[in-house]
């Protein structure tokens, strides 16, 4: 019997799904949080100056993060422009390469259907369909890190005589460049996977030679100080006391910007692998009815990033992305020995989610919302209509119900294209720099107690940032044009539908002499707030 012809056409359906779900909204989203206007700001100022060495924001110099991600959006504003699109395709680009690695991987692994059902679920996974569009470094360092994962378990289980050429090249050019992404995580991942594997899980001779891990870190070594040398005598050693000390070292012993900490973090973060997290028993069927050397190699480094991250005193959810892989090459291995009641039981979590969405999105929308604040209805409409999308979309691709499967995708690529819109509509940073395009190229902006990152992207302008009366004092003391900002109050929005609002206020101004005065007001997504912002301006 000839083979089915489906497998050939899985990788341009899953390139299809992707870019189906990243491509909307994606140009028209605002940039989100605090990381991504720096990221693009950064950027565009290294073009400007000319300087591929060390990114600056807003003219100050930003060792957060070595310069691959930065090289990367350059590349995108060459295509796209220097806007959110041109920040945001290498997330993209990223990854629809993360996805199509784990689908060949699993498609060699364990075959086709475990291969595509990875991929898929991999990429309409809650947490990959907020960073593959995010312009940060997270994204290109998970595709370099799956890479080096796979690469590790292919060289460790090559045959003997088995020319291995190709898989070390690509590791340990992976190692490199994932290291000019995010720094050492790409190292400290493999690194415990290894352990775990040789000592715990596997606990068999290794052929570590086959790694050639001598040679492979001084290629990775030789690729990171192409950049690195130079990066460290410009800044006279900052980018390492600052970028590694502060930035890797001090975050992993401090609680960074007041986060609380808890050991179980990351159990309750699990929620960002929505959908597929109802399902739980593949993976273990994945890893228990079939456990072999690459089912414990998963497993280890499923585990890694967790363990590493819940001892790391900073905690966010996409910190363990590099887990993802494994855990839906897991998923897709043992996703076709989910027992009935394991299934009814996820379908059950997944129809109760789907039908809160709708109850919910139906108060959303016939709800009186406070005059200006309209766009809020919106915002939560569109990111209703994703999570539903998604619980409806595992319920019928496990089910083969491949009609609702494709509605569901529609659902969310329309949810996330209304949320897109309503941030759009509703961004402080976006609606205020409008009036700010024409102001002389000498015109001062200063922030009196409100330093969104946003502004300086928005704006094309620097910033000053005064935290105190006397510093905006100083500010307002030198000649010449300048604008001031100011928060005057903020609320969070769920207020807005649960009738329970509570407005904070804000630093204010204080007086100051005659001038032009507005005000802004709209959903700031860097404090999940909806905030009232006041401008004045000395012309």
């Amino acid at each position: 019997m000839s083979e089915p012809r489906w497998p050939r056409f899985a990788p341009w359906l899953l390139t299809a799904v992707v870019l189906l779900l990243l491509l909307p909204g994606t140009a028209t989203l605002p940039l989100l949080d605090r990381d991504e206007p720096r990221f693009a700001t950064a950027t565009r100022e290294m073009m400007d100056r000319h300087d591929w060495i060390v990114p600056t924001f807003n003219g100050a110099d930003r060792f957060d993060k070595p310069a691959l991600t930065y090289w990367l959006m350059r590349a995108g504003y060459a295509l796209c422009g220097v806007d959110e699109a041109g920040a945001r395709l290498p997330a993209v680009a990223a990854a629809l390469t993360l996805v199509l690695l784990t689908w060949h991987t699993g498609r060699r692994w364990f075959g086709a259907g475990a291969g595509l059902l990875a991929g898929f679920g991999l990429a309409t996974s809650l947490q990959v369909l907020i960073h593959g569009r995010l312009a940060v470094a997270d994204m290109p360092m998970v595709a370099c890190l799956a890479l080096v994962q796979v690469g590790i378990l292919e060289m460790l289980t090559a045959s003997a005589g088995i020319r291995l050429r190709g898989w070390w090249w690509a590791t340990w050019l992976a190692v490199g460049l994932g290291f000019l992404a995010k720094g050492p995580v790409v190292l400290a991942v493999p690194a415990l996977s290894l352990l775990l594997f040789r000592w715990v899980l596997w606990r068999k001779p290794l052929p570590w030679a086959q790694l050639g891990a001598g040679r492979g870190l001084w290629l990775a070594l030789l690729l990171v100080a192409g950049w690195g040398v130079p990066a460290l005598v410009v800044t006279h050693g900052r980018f390492w006391s600052v970028g590694i000390g502060e930035h890797v070292v001090q975050r992993g012993l401090e609680k960074f910007n007041g986060r609380g900490y808890s050991p179980f973090y990351y159990l309750f973060a699990l929620p960002v692998l929505f959908p597929w997290i109802a399902f739980p028993g593949a993976v273990v069927a994945g890893a228990r009815r079939h456990w072999d050397e690459r089912s414990a190699w998963l497993v280890a480094w499923l585990a890694a990033p967790y363990l590493i991250f819940t001892c790391y005193a900073t905690q966010l959810p996409h910190y363990v992305l590099p887990a993802f892989p494994a855990f839906f090459l897991l998923f897709g291995r043992g996703a076709g020995e989910l027992g009935p009641r394991a299934r009814r039981i996820g379908e059950a979590i997944l129809a109760t989610i789907a039908g809160l969405a709708l109850v919910a999105g139906a108060m959303v929308v016939s709800a009186t919302l406070p005059p200006g604040t309209e766009v809020m209805a919106e915002i939560m409409a569109g990111a209703l209509a994703l999570l539903f999308g998604l619980a409806l979309l595992a319920c019928a691709t496990l089910r083969r119900h491949w009609s609702m499967a494709a509605g569901s995708l529609l659902s969310v690529a329309a949810g996330t294209f209304f949320l897109a819109g309503g941030l759009r509509a509703s961004s402080l940073a976006v609606n205020a720099s409008t009036g700010w395009k024409n102001l002389p190229a000498a015109t001062r902006f200063v922030g009196y107690g409100f330093g969104e990152p946003s502004l300086v992207f928005y704006s094309g302008r620097h910033w000053t940032f005064a935290d105190t009366p006397e510093a905006l004092a100083a500010e307002l003391a030198k000649p010449g044009p300048v604008v001031v900002l100011t928060l005057v109050r903020e609320a969070k929005p769920l207020g807005f539908f649960s009738g329970n609002l509570r407005w904070r206020e804000g630093p204010g101004l204080p007086p100051l002499p005659a001038g032009h005065e507005q005000e802004h007001a709209g959903f700031n997504p860097g404090s999940t707030s909806w905030q009232i912002v006041r401008e004045w301006r000395r012309d």
